[in-house]
């Protein structure tokens, strides 16, 4: 019994190592892979410094896209709006700050200006936009009525938490939106937002050097 238990713990513990093997190759394959592809697209940005590119990351029309060295994540979309459904035509400008980080499978759409500031740190699965569809007309399907953008910014320093949709307004420095909030108003520099549509929560006091709750 003793010999079958000491064979099993032996068989568990290759499998163990094999599957930790397999683990490690994976991701420097994912590594390498990244690497190259950051490489390879980079003369196709308007603006370009060394960043971080996953290779699965779908990036539409970088010639409209600024990236001063940021971090992109595995599915992310950046879609820098040339057209859109009702024909219109727009000339987009979508800035990424350096030292940026976007979560992965985010999606990012520009029509008009939007800037994502220095150090800014999105979550998995964020949703930001410069525009959304018009629909005043209710004799014409939605698609066909084009799009109503203003340019936006996400202020430095601050950070998106999963899920977040940020739609047409813009986030001051060092903000904090929670999880799965829904913003469609502008936020000022140094404030907690959660909620949807989001509230602000906590706002930074400088006199007093503390976040102060708000009722």
């Amino acid at each position: 019994m003793k010999d079958i238990c000491t064979l099993r713990g032996s068989i568990f513990s290759k499998t163990q190592g094999i599957t930790m093997n397999v683990v490690t190759i994976k991701n420097w394959l994912d590594h390498q892979l990244s690497r190259v592809h950051s490489r390879l697209i980079a003369r196709s940005f308007k603006h370009y410094l060394p960043s971080r590119i996953h290779y699965t990351a779908q990036i539409s029309h970088p010639q409209f896209i600024s990236n001063y060295g940021v971090s992109i994540g595995r599915g992310v979309w950046l879609y820098a709006i040339i057209e859109d459904t009702a024909g219109n035509n727009y000339s987009p400008e979508l800035i990424l700050g350096k030292g940026t980080q976007i979560g992965d499978y985010c999606h990012i759409t520009c029509a008009t200006r939007l800037e994502i500031g220095e150090n800014v740190l999105l979550a998995q699965s964020v949703f930001i936009a410069d525009s959304n569809h018009n629909y005043c007309d209710i004799s014409m399907p939605i698609l066909q009525q084009g799009l109503s953008a203003k340019p936006i910014t996400i202020g430095a320093g601050s950070w998106l938490g999963n899920h977040a949709v940020v739609v047409g307004c813009s986030i001051g420095r060092n903000c904090v939106v929670g999880a799965n909030s829904v913003v469609t108003r502008d936020v000022p520099d140094y404030c907690v937002v959660v909620g949807a549509p989001a509230k602000i929560i906590k706002r930074y006091e400088a006199t007093r050097k503390e976040w102060v709750r708000q009722d």
